[in-house]
């Protein structure tokens, strides 16, 4: 009997330090947690080092923005050209607007070359300078087949006043259709902008002869004003005696 009472004790001695192994795995977590909590506690002093930057950053912006705004403030101060320099930039726009690609080019150019003390407006202009060269190359690579296709470059060319390109397109457009009233209504028009009376009145004859409805049109177009006073224009405009 004394033996089995030594075997308990000795059973309840094994099971002591299993509880100490408990008690140190409870010392590790509680130092996991005051490990935890010294890291929130380094992060709190981190984001209160943040805020003052913020902080910082929105008081540096005004003086940024002033900083920046020095130079534009700077170039206020202009050369005395400078308002002929912007006269004539807005004129070349207004004529690469219009598609009179080659006009705007020389005006761009005069822009490059007597004004060289505004920088500004001088890289601009080179650029458009270009875009209008490339639109001219563009145009000229447009393969031109029907009277159709020469018809309609030679009216817009007539619209813009280029007005001896207008005159060669519709040229080829009467070649393949001669009795087109519109080609020669169109040529007619061309020719009086252009100041060439005989041509005006030969081509708005033949225009009338197939198609007389063209003269009432001819009373009323401003691209006439030229002939308006020539004893010959009126009598092709005059309505047809009964």
């Amino acid at each position: 009997m004394k033996a089995k009472v030594k075997a308990k004790s000795t059973k309840k001695g094994a099971g002591r330090p299993s509880a100490g192994t408990k008690s140190i795995r409870l010392s590790r977590k509680a130092k996991s947690v005051s490990r935890i909590g010294s890291k929130s506690s380094a992060k709190t002093p981190a984001r209160r080092v943040t805020k003052p930057n913020k902080v910082e950053s929105r008081r540096t912006a005004p003086a940024a923005i002033a900083s920046a705004s020095r130079p534009a403030s700077g170039e206020h101060v202009r050369s005395k050209h400078f308002p002929s320099a912007i006269q004539a930039y807005e004129a070349a726009i207004k004529l690469m607007h219009a598609e009179q690609f080659d006009k705007a080019i020389r005006h761009f150019e005069d822009l490059v070359t007597e004004h060289p003390d505004e920088p500004e407006i001088q890289e601009r202009a080179k650029v458009l300078l270009h875009a209008c060269e490339k639109k001219i190359q563009d145009k000229e690579r447009t393969v031109l087949r029907s009277a159709d296709d020469y018809y309609n470059v030679g009216i817009a060319d007539l619209n813009r006043r280029e007005l001896s390109s207008a005159i060669e397109h519709l040229q080829h457009a009467l070649k393949l259709m001669p009795k087109a009233d519109h080609v020669l209504y169109a040529l007619a028009s061309a020719n009086a902008l252009q100041g060439n009376r005989d041509q005006a009145l030969q081509y708005l004859k033949q225009s009338i002869h197939h198609r007389p409805e063209n003269r009432f049109l001819a009373i009323r177009d401003a691209d006439f004003e030229p002939l308006q006073e020539d004893a010959d224009f009126k009598q092709l405009i005059a309505p047809a005696e009964k």
